[in-house]
């Protein structure tokens, strides 16, 4: 009894610690799971005609369900990455509060800047955001390896519109590359409004 109990007290430590130090990721990765299984894409992707018709939550629930379980998978494994490579920048709540700021973001920008775009799902236009938040506001790297980091991410968004990844073969759906520019655009404007507010304070 005791030994198969052992797996499960490492499960409860794991989650005991990332609900305590990382209580805003472990919220980003229960709403992901609950929008997936409780109306999925026809209640909370983003569409324009249910927009158009006044279902305004989908503005930031868009950005929380995805397309199946690969797509919702790979981004809680690129939730965790992020969050483990900027864990300084990125734990406590702020993750689901950047996360809810990054998304409308990237709302905005596939309404007026993508206007031939009629649904999209997914978390990876937020993943791009807080990427570049992590990178710009972290303390425990130094610089070099932040803007090299940075720099990474700028040559992915320019090469994955000329060169084919295979995220949408796994996926099974084209990849929104707007979606990527626009969360890594959203998540630089964050830190300009973050930095300015810390440093008035």
């Amino acid at each position: 009894m005791l030994a198969n109990s052992t797996p499960f007290k490492g499960i409860s430590s794991q989650l005991s610690f990332m609900f305590g130090r990382y209580p805003g990721v472990a919220l980003l990765l229960l709403l992901w799971l609950a929008l997936q299984y409780a109306g999925g894409l026809t209640w909370w992707e983003y569409s324009r005609p249910a927009l158009q018709a006044g279902q305004i939550w989908r503005v930031l629930s868009a950005h929380f369900v995805h397309l199946n379980d690969t797509h919702l998978l790979l981004n809680a494994l690129g939730l965790l990455a992020i969050t483990s490579l900027w864990s300084q920048a990125l734990r406590g709540w702020s993750p689901s509060l950047l996360a809810a700021g990054i998304a409308l973001g990237v709302t905005a920008g596939l309404w007026f800047r993508a206007e031939h775009l009629s649904y999209y799902a997914g978390a990876s236009g937020v993943l791009h955001g807080l990427f570049i938040v992590g990178a710009l506001l972290s303390q425990e790297i130094r610089w070099p390896w932040r803007l090299l980091a940075i720099l990474g991410l700028l040559v992915k968004l320019l090469a994955e519109i000329h060169v084919d990844t295979g995220s949408a073969q796994l996926i099974g759906a084209p990849v929104i590359h707007a979606a990527h520019q626009f969360g890594a655009l959203s998540g630089f404007v964050f830190c300009i409004l973050i930095l300015a507010i810390s440093q008035r304070r």
